[in-house]
């Protein structure tokens, strides 16, 4: 006779991010240094129809304890270097941070602007 142990992470446990019907968050990860996140790598993918222009988001930094250590604002735009995320493609963006004791970061993304200038808002 087998036995298998199946474990179920409670969802404090997990880094749960949270994108818009237009944008998911695909993969975010943290520099620690000395103690300290120096900053973050995110991707996002825009799983819209439309082309997107910009992005808003906030950043949750959490330690090992589930403790919230402080909380940022990050933005990307296109530009004259960097072109819109057009439907099905994604972006990679690294954003430098100084936050002590921060082990994780949980993104929420907060506004999204496409090319044509409508954007879509988080619902608060």
């Amino acid at each position: 006779m087998a036995f298998f142990i199946y474990f179920i992470p409670h969802p404090s446990l997990c880094q749960s991010h949270k994108g818009l019907s237009s944008v998911e968050v695909l993969e975010a990860a943290t520099q620690n240094t000395l103690g300290y996140n120096a900053g973050y790598y995110v991707e996002f993918k825009n799983i819209s129809t439309k082309s997107i222009d910009g992005v808003k988001w906030n950043v949750d930094f959490i330690d090992n304890f589930g403790a919230n250590k402080g909380k940022r604002e990050g933005v990307w735009q296109s530009g004259h270097f960097t072109s819109p995320i057009p439907p099905g493609d994604t972006l990679k963006d690294i954003e430098g941070v100084w936050v002590e004791g921060a082990t994780k970061i949980v993104i929420t993304i907060k506004e999204v602007h496409f090319t044509d200038g409508t954007s879509q808002k988080a619902k608060k």
